[in-house]
């Protein structure tokens, strides 16, 4: 009797965890652990959302519903539809539950500052201040001090984040920028939130949040070919039809062409991750990654650290299995060098793996990450391959390069010959 008792008791824990995993990834907060010895060992940035790389009804039918709001955002402000869009993603899930989504119509975590009395969405009545807004309704948050706008609607708060955006000195390079992974690294290089994989949930979310990419591609054709490339010139924008407002700007100086290297960000030190290898690392990396599973593999499938190990194989300089929370991909530096190998911090070397402690280069903060030093540049930049980064847990491979300032917290590994 006691037994089964403990046995229920247990399912019903097991039960309330899962659940509680499931609302808080609907709000863009939940880890994805694996089960047995490794925890997950890298998790983009904690804000893998249910929907994977499928389609997601529920928003994909928002998107649809509010497709004009996202285009007139870009003739307006200069905020790229699609950009707009996933990062209402990343930061509420576009869930209702979550308040400053459900209450406020705050998609993008805009807070209130005395400033905002002089946006077109406040002195237009889109907006209102906390003391404006009965039962405290603009003073819902997520812990971090201050008020979330409230917006009478979603389109008038998918509008007032690019006006938010275009008139903020921080996110300048983010405006009239009409590729998506330009625009994410601008807003997170500006700081709009602190979380270190708040980046690669961008870029990430963009091909697994649940809208498809013919979509949003759509969406951003049909508003650069309706406004133009470069749509805010730092005085407000276009007038545009439904839209009151004087159109005046007294702070917003200097808008031009989003300033990129690169008009798809793949080669961009920590730019997005990419299935294909950058074009200007074509024929620079031999041999090239195959999709095999080495024999001692004991990793589980589609993680960081699964991908790795073969990729060490398959390079004749294996790395051995680490146990427990020492297979971890943050942790494989401090293993490596237990067990007798060569571990340089800030050095990288081609063929080498490189692991990033918690919260560098993008990684769940309590897991680390591990990938494979593919190519070296001369500024100290470097070509990684690396698994679970896109489409969690598939076993996908993908590229990224990585700064030589996030380089220089990483761990390096030189594996023994086989």
């Amino acid at each position: 009797m006691k037994k089964t008792m403990v046995a229920s008791i247990i399912g019903i824990v097991a039960f309330l965890i899962i659940m509680s995993g499931i609302v808080a990834g609907l709000a863009g907060g939940v880890s994805n652990v694996s089960n047995g010895e490794e925890l997950n060992c890298e998790d983009s940035s904690g804000t893998e959302l249910p929907g994977g790389s499928s389609e997601n009804p529920t928003r994909l039918e928002f998107a649809k519903q509010h497709r004009n709001a996202y285009i007139v955002a870009w003739g307006k402000y200069g905020f790229l539809p699609s950009a707009n869009l996933i990062q209402a993603i990343v930061e509420t899930g576009l869930d209702p539950n979550v308040p400053s989504f459900g209450q406020n119509h705050n998609s993008g975590g805009v807070k209130w500052f005395d400033g905002i009395k002089n946006f077109d969405t406040y002195k237009n009545g889109w907006s209102k201040s906390p003391n404006e807004v009965s039962s405290g309704g603009s003073e819902v948050g997520d812990g971090t001090g201050g008020a979330y706008v409230w917006y009478k609607d979603y389109d008038a708060g998918i509008i007032g984040k690019a006006e938010f955006l275009a008139r903020s000195t921080l996110y300048l390079g983010a405006v009239n920028c009409t590729s998506p992974s330009d625009t994410f690294n601008h807003i997170f290089n500006g700081g709009w939130a602190t979380d270190p994989g708040y980046l690669l949930a961008l870029n990430s979310l963009y091909t697994s949040g649940g809208i498809p990419s013919d979509f949003l591609e759509a969406m951003d054709k049909e508003a650069i070919e309706k406004y133009g490339t470069s749509p805010y010139k730092g005085n407000g924008g276009i007038d545009l039809p439904g839209i009151d407002g004087d159109g005046s700007d007294s702070g917003s100086t200097g808008i031009g062409e989003c300033d990129s290297n690169s008009s798809t960000g793949t080669g961009t030190p920590n730019g997005a991750p990419v299935l294909e290898i950058p074009k200007e690392y074509e024929g620079k990396v031999s041999p090239m990654p195959d999709e095999n599973t080495y024999p001692g593999n004991n990793y589980p499938f589609g993680q960081c650290t699964w991908g790795a190990y073969n990729r060490m194989v398959q390079l004749g300089t294996p790395i051995e299995w680490f146990s427990g929370n020492g297979g971890n991909g943050g942790s494989w530096g401090q293993s490596a060098e237990a067990a007798g190998y060569t571990v340089e911090k800030g050095k990288p070397s081609v063929g080498w793996a490189v692991s990033f402690p918690g919260g560098v280069a993008g990684s769940s903060v309590g897991y680390g990450h591990i990938a494979v030093v593919e190519y070296v540049n001369p500024d100290g930049s470097f070509l990684v391959s690396e698994t679970n980064v896109i489409n969690s847990g598939s076993g996908t491979r993908s590229w990224r390069v990585i700064s030589k300032d996030t380089g220089d917290l990483a761990y390096f590994i030189k594996g023994k010959k086989g």
